[in-house]
Order: structure tokens, then sequence, then C-alpha cells
């Protein structure tokens, strides 16, 4: 749920530099006959993700009547994703654009691949095309498989084309258990559209990021647990709230939305927890 800077690569110089050095006459002479296609797909998929369209894009099997989906994938996992290729060089500018290296779909795991959109198979045209191609990690790229949206709503966020990090959207609220826990959701301001709430509450679902927030709380408050309560001995529940006021408010500087800066804002509201509920 972070944003990245859309890539200024086009999609017909990427699949040229990744064909240069296919030798086989009739493949080459194939794939170059797609070049117009390929631009027209890049294009297709602007106008429609900013139209909120992208679920219309239609599936292909066979491009320009004599190139299957096999290789024109075969072009992305072969002649750009594959080491010491001409592509790699593209493929390397896309998984290092994020800021420190984090994954931008669930803003917490490092990125170690790139996920097509788009699934390749199905949208063979997109494979090699930059804003087709999102750096992430492999867990998020695990879950979204090839899954493509079916309607609006179920568009995930695309990092280069939505931006909701102005606003204050992740909530969480404290679980009186032993240990405690905490379980993030998503509470939309209400100057977002209907189709956004939605868009962004799918998200959120699909790459399962409530269970990987709350397991990191789970193991913040362990961590937290001695000095909390070294806190709560000399100040009581008031000292173990303006402590962790003042991590809240250092975290929210830096992104208001983060799960740890959500963790500190919910705990520090939460009486029980301030009151020795922390204690493990």
């Amino acid at each position: 749920m972070k944003t990245v800077k859309k890539p200024n690569i086009s999609a017909k110089d990427t699949f040229q530099t990744c064909i240069s050095i296919v030798k086989n006459p009739d493949l080459k002479a194939r794939l170059n006959a797609c070049e117009n296609l390929i631009t027209g797909a890049e294009t297709e998929f602007e106008t429609k993700i900013a139209t909120k369209n992208i679920h219309t894009i239609q599936k292909e099997d066979v491009v320009n009547g004599n190139v299957t989906a096999k290789e024109l994938v075969n072009v992305y996992t072969q002649r750009m994703a594959k080491k010491d290729v001409p592509g790699r060089i593209i493929y390397d500018k896309l998984i290092f654009a994020p800021k420190l290296g984090i994954c931008p779909l669930c803003s917490h795991r490092l990125v170690e691949t790139l996920d097509h959109y788009l699934p390749k198979a199905d949208f063979p045209r997109l494979a090699t095309t930059p804003i087709n191609l999102i750096p992430s990690c492999y867990t998020c790229n695990k879950a979204k498989l090839d899954n493509s949206p079916s309607n609006p709503e179920e568009a995930n966020l695309h990092p280069y084309y939505d931006n909701i990090e102005d606003d204050e959207w992740l909530c969480a609220r404290v679980n009186q258990t032993n240990p405690p826990s905490i379980s993030y959701f998503v509470n939309p301001p209400a100057n977002w559209t209907d189709l956004l709430k939605e868009r962004v509450k799918y998200h959120f679902k699909s790459l399962s990021i409530n269970k990987l927030y709350s397991t990191q709380a789970a193991v913040l408050i362990r961590g937290l647990s001695h000095r909390l309560d070294s806190i709560y001995v000399k100040l009581g529940a008031i000292g173990v709230k303006e402590y962790l006021t003042e991590e809240a408010k250092s975290r929210y500087v830096e992104d208001k939305n983060s799960w740890q800066t959500v963790f500190y804002l919910t705990v520090s509201k939460n009486n029980w927890f301030c009151d020795g509920g922390f204690k493990i």
C-alpha cells in the first residue's frame, strides 16, 4: 500500500531489448510483428486503470494469430527475469525502485521479485510491459497467483497509480486475551469513493495483511512486556500510556499507516492494556 514512481520505460523498448538475443529467425520475425500489439496493450492498460476498468481487458491465448501466450511468457522468463540477459537491466531497475526495498503491496516484507498485476499467462502482451510489473515480496506475489479482477472492486491496489498514503485508513483493536493480541482492519476515510473503499478492503483481505500485522504485533508485545512492566511499577498506567503515546508520535511522522504506528496509537488509547493488560 505504498506508492512507487511509475517507470518511464516503454513497453516497446523493453520488448525489443528482451528479444534482441532471439536467434531463431522464425521466432524473431513473429515476435517483431507483435510490437504494435504490445504497444497497444500498454495504452489500453494505462487507459483502463485510470478509468477503473482494468477488469475489462480481455484474456488471450494467441497474439497476432501465430504467437502463443507461452512464447511471449518465455520472453519475460528467459530474456528479462533471467540473469545475464539484456532485459535483466530493466528488471533490476524495476525491482530496486521501492523505498528501502520494502514491498509496496504489504508495506512490510522485502522486495524479492516482480509481480504481474495482470497475470502474464492470461495477458501475454503485458508480460514484459513495465507498468504491469510491480516489485513485491514472494508472499504477496504468491497470494495473487494468476488471479485477475472480474469487477472493479476486486482490483488490487497498484503502486504506480493508487496513492492512499496521505489519508489515515489503517486501524486496529486490542483483544483482551492472554497474552493480549491486536487485530488490524481497514477504516476508510469519508472522502474516499465507495469503489476505493472496497478496493482497499479487498487488497487487505486478499493479501492476508491482518494476519501479517497481527503476528508482528504479537512479537512486539512480547518484546515490550519487560519495558512496560518496569514503567508500570514506577509510574503506573499513566506512565505506560505516556511512553506508548510518544512512540506513536515518533512513528506517525514517518508513516501514519504503518502497522507499528497504528499499534502504538491503539494500545496507548486502551486503558485495559495500559493498566497491566500488556503483561504476558
